[in-house]
């Protein structure tokens, strides 16, 4: 039986918050919270205080590659339950706040973008800036981009502010920026979030929207950005910023490039196969092919774990990820909960997996078009090819999917189309 070793809870109430924070425990968040509320002046305090040094703890070993998403996510869930004690009490000390009773407050929407479910940072922001006096308008997460819009314009929002934890987010959060300088908005934009950083805001969302976009490195900082917004210093703070992603900007566009080879070439620098030799074996399904309600303890046998890491942001090949020595442990405490998942999943049938799969005959044109003969017609196909210069000892070839199709002066090469419909039962 493992043995927990519990000396950290001889520590000060901030060292336990930050230990905590930093493990991912759970287990006294509650009680140490409620200590270091009855220590400090206000319970916004503890959140700025304690829980924030302990959050930009994590954050530093995050950014130093010391602690990795997963462990990050588990540091989150204790934020998040902290912050829910303190919650009842900040909500008293906002209905003694004048300002945010008088209905004239100014207004600051928040919102996760569309495709994330994250929203511990959000809400700390939403909670930091109301005890502060501003009313939040908060959609919640998974938001599309027009709701957030329509909202803000609905509600004449004064700033708004976007966070996503996932990579996918920070696209959504150019598409939002790109929307708002079409519509016209006028409004300060401000981006948050573990994944966000001030050279991707200044290099891909910056750009999109003319009216200040700025980087919130934390809930703490968003307090003096908002009121600066709001208030004579705007123009200051909007020009410094620009010119800091002006330099930012600057510094990404040298560096070093991708040397890419002409497309010419590319088409020429290819893989040359013995077609006239090669006799395809016709497979067994022509055409169409439905399968329904396939096993799916059979596909979890046949998982790539390698994307599933890579979401995690643990890079590498599966199984060497699980013996890395820098965040091995890690990853494998990681697998081992997935695969306990995958088994729930399988036993209690979550999902019922269909799938199409069809065949039919095929040839190239030479270039990038694969055409499929099928019973209602041609249907063609564009391939992309590769087109990076390689290196002297590298092999030269440009590939492509193309070059592994027959070319049309003899049409008997066969391509595979697959398409997977996954129907999700409600659970």
């Amino acid at each position: 039986m493992e043995v927990k070793d519990e000396a950290w809870r001889n520590a000060p109430v901030e060292e336990r918050l930050k230990h905590a924070l930093v493990n991912g425990i759970t287990d006294y968040i509650d009680t140490d919270t409620e200590e270091a509320r009855l220590k400090y002046p206000r319970p916004l305090d503890v959140i700025e205080g304690p829980l924030m040094a302990g959050m930009n703890v994590v954050g530093d070993l995050f950014g130093a590659g010391k602690m990795f998403l997963p462990q990050v996510v588990k540091s989150a869930r204790v934020m998040k339950k902290s912050v829910a004690w303190l919650t009842p009490f900040i909500e008293e000390e906002k209905r003694n706040n004048p300002l945010a009773s008088q209905g004239n407050a100014p207004k600051v929407l928040l919102a996760t973008v569309k495709g994330d479910v994250h929203d511990i940072g959000k809400n700390i922001v939403g909670v930091v800036l109301g005890c502060n006096g501003y009313d939040i308008i908060d959609l919640g997460v998974m938001v599309p981009a027009d709701k957030i819009l329509d909202t803000a314009e609905k509600e004449k929002a004064d700033i708004i502010g976007l966070s996503g934890l996932i990579t996918p987010s920070l696209d959504e959060m150019v598409h939002v920026a790109h929307e708002m300088k079409r519509r016209k908005m006028i409004q300060p934009l401000l981006i948050g979030g573990a994944t966000t950083s001030r050279m991707h805001t200044a290099v891909k969302i910056a750009p999109q929207y003319d009216h200040g976009v700025l980087h919130i490195l934390d809930a703490s900082r968003s307090v003096t950005a908002v009121s600066t917004l709001l208030g004579k210093e705007k123009e200051v703070l909007l020009k410094k910023t620009q010119e800091e992603y002006d330099a930012l900007r600057f510094q990404f566009g040298n560096k070093d490039k991708k040397n890419l080879i002409p497309y010419s070439e590319a088409v020429i620098t290819k893989e040359y196969f013995d077609w006239k030799s090669y006799k395809p074996t016709k497979p067994k399904t022509d055409g169409v092919k439905v399968l329904k309600g396939y096993d799916l303890g059979t596909i979890a046998r046949y998982i790539d774990w390698g994307p599933f890491f890579i979401a995690w942001e643990m890079p590498g090949h599966f199984p060497d990820v699980l013996t890395d020595k820098i965040f091995g442990t890690e990853a494998t405490r990681l697998f081992n909960e997935a695969q306990k998942l995958v088994e729930k999943i399988v036993a209690e049938k979550w999902f019922s997996a269909d799938g199409v799969i069809g065949f039919w005959p095929a040839s190239s044109n030479n270039g990038d078009t694969v055409t499929l003969e099928t019973d209602k017609g041609e249907v063609k196909l564009e391939m992309l090819r590769q087109q990076l210069k390689k290196k002297p000892l590298d092999n030269p070839i440009s590939l492509s999917l193309i070059l592994f199709v027959r070319q049309n002066w003899e049409k008997i090469s066969w391509a595979l189309c697959r398409y997977h419909s996954w129907c999700q039962k409600a659970y």
